[in-house]
């Protein structure tokens, strides 16, 4: 799992300026492909980051729940939520301090999405079950998860031992990354070197493929998995850029 202090320290490197200017697109994107658009939905967003998600969602007129462990995540939401009520008026969200594997409440939700490559980063497989168990729970009968990955497929193709870039403040930004375990996991190293500092995380995901991604979650007690090569619909093929499953309750 992703030590804590990763989130805050990383922030910057997670979640650029555009990435927020893309999140109304995508949460469009998002209902078309599960087939939820022109309703106005109960959504859970576990895990929600800062809320780039949350707020569109929210915007556009949900009912959004915000799950999610990081305390400075959650802290910049709720700033954000201050800031669009004093402004423009008030949004349906209830943001929850709480853990992927354990939080669902009973059939409450329409859609479920996680996004941005949030999953799969318990070294022991049982808790990624105990997640999806916990989306699966969580929905209505006929809801949908969605679910975006960097497939083991995508990853493959593309792999690089190691890259960097240099932040908007001038500091540098490195990871390295190791596959093992037969292409089942990652390791990655993230450097961060500002003033001459250099601090660095490490941490591992688990690798899914599109069919071991689609078992799971049938096993977690979904009716229909239907993969996707990105928020625009085309095929998990050789084109593919993510590996994005809608999953029906």
């Amino acid at each position: 799992m992703i030590p804590d202090d990763i989130w805050a320290h990383a922030r910057d490197a997670i979640f650029p300026p555009e990435s927020f200017a893309a999140a109304a697109g995508e949460v469009a994107a998002v209902l078309d492909l599960a087939d939820l658009a022109g309703r106005t939905l109960d959504v859970l967003d576990l895990p929600c980051g800062p809320g780039r998600h949350t707020m569109a969602f929210a915007e556009a007129g949900h009912r959004v729940v915000a799950v999610d462990s990081a305390l400075s995540y959650l802290h910049e939401l709720r700033s954000r939520l201050a800031t669009r009520r004093a402004r423009e008026g008030d949004v349906d969200v209830e943001v929850v301090s709480g853990d992927m594997r354990t939080f669902w409440r009973s059939g409450a939700f329409d859609l479920a999405v996680n996004l941005y490559h949030s999953f799969g980063y318990f070294a022991d497989p049982e808790e990624d079950r105990a997640t999806l168990r916990c989306y699966a729970a969580s929905l209505r009968p006929g809801g949908k998860l969605v679910l975006e990955l960097l497939g083991l497929e995508n990853l493959a193709k593309r792999f690089r031992p190691r890259d960097w870039h240099r932040m908007p403040d001038g500091s540098l930004h490195l990871q390295e990354r190791r596959v093992r375990d037969d292409w089942g996991w990652l390791d990655v190293d993230w450097i961060f070197v500002e003033d001459g500092v250099e601090r660095s995380f490490s941490f591992g995901h688990r690798l899914y493929s599109g069919r071991d991604l689609r078992r799971e979650l049938l096993a977690a007690g979904f009716s229909d998995v239907q993969l996707f090569g990105g928020f625009g619909g085309g095929p998990y093929d050789a084109d593919a850029e993510r590996l994005v499953a809608v999953a029906t309750k």
